[in-house]
């Protein structure tokens, strides 16, 4: 699946990529990340307590969401938005399934919609999430925080999770070579081909690198940022506040 170009996939070219890739998603994730990256997400919801309302940018299949909701509790409240309707419909499905037979399981608000046209309610959310998704959206990135800071209460927190090239000349050849050779590998066996090729490292090499994100985080209205690296600085987690 050819998504990229001299100036990388537009919007509407990444929205049909997850369509395609969302029935394998998952594992293709677990694959990947060696299984941590359930662990990363769940160091993202650090502080989370039960009645805090929470956004989840981008939600995919609903990892962070879902994960979210069994934290904050019946009296919370979860909105997870994502442009790929195939995406948010395995989402449901997921959902549908580990809320069997509960009775006060929260109920996850899915929303088919951009990320940046947020907020979907305004001054809101305790928290605002994303796993592994801002870098698919590096066009609108500034529109995309705007709308996520609309989003919080006073005091609300963001946690973005993402992978980055690491700053290391050795790590960084290293990393491109895993994930040209043995994240493709999987990539082709799940999907075939309409895996997109060299897109994982040819976004992340377009992405904000980590001090730019924290310029654009500050320019967007965000304090007290922290960034956190993780697996050598190839998975960084942005940490602010509203």
């Amino acid at each position: 699946m050819p998504v990229t170009g001299p100036e990388g996939p537009d919007s509407t070219q990444i929205r049909r990529m997850f369509d395609v890739l969302a029935p394998r998603y998952d594992l293709f994730n677990h694959l990947m990340s060696f299984g941590l990256a359930s662990a990363w997400r769940r160091r993202a919801l650090k502080g989370l307590k039960p009645g805090m309302k929470v956004l989840d940018v981008g939600c995919g299949t609903g990892d962070l969401a879902m994960e979210a909701a069994r934290q904050v509790g019946s009296r919370g409240e979860v909105i997870a938005v994502d442009f790929s309707e195939k995406m948010l419909e395995f989402a449901k499905r997921r959902e549908a399934k580990e809320a069997h037979g509960r009775t006060k399981a929260v109920l996850i608000r899915w929303v088919h919609e951009k990320a940046e046209d947020l907020p979907i309610a305004a001054n809101a959310s305790d928290l605002a999430v994303s796993g592994f998704v801002l870098r698919n959206l590096y066009q609108n990135i500034d529109r995309i925080l705007a709308g996520v800071r609309d989003s919080l209460n006073s005091g609300g927190r963001i946690a973005f999770l993402d992978f980055t090239e690491p700053p290391n000349p050795f790590l960084r050849r290293a990393w491109r070579f895993y994930m040209d050779t043995v994240a493709d590998f999987y990539g082709k066996l799940l999907f075939g081909r309409d895996y997109p090729e060299f897109y994982l490292t040819e976004s992340a090499s377009r992405f904000s690198k980590p001090a730019d994100f924290e310029r654009r985080l500050r320019e967007a209205g965000f304090k007290d940022i922290r960034t956190e690296f993780m697996m050598f600085g190839i998975i960084v987690l942005y940490r602010a506040v509203k």
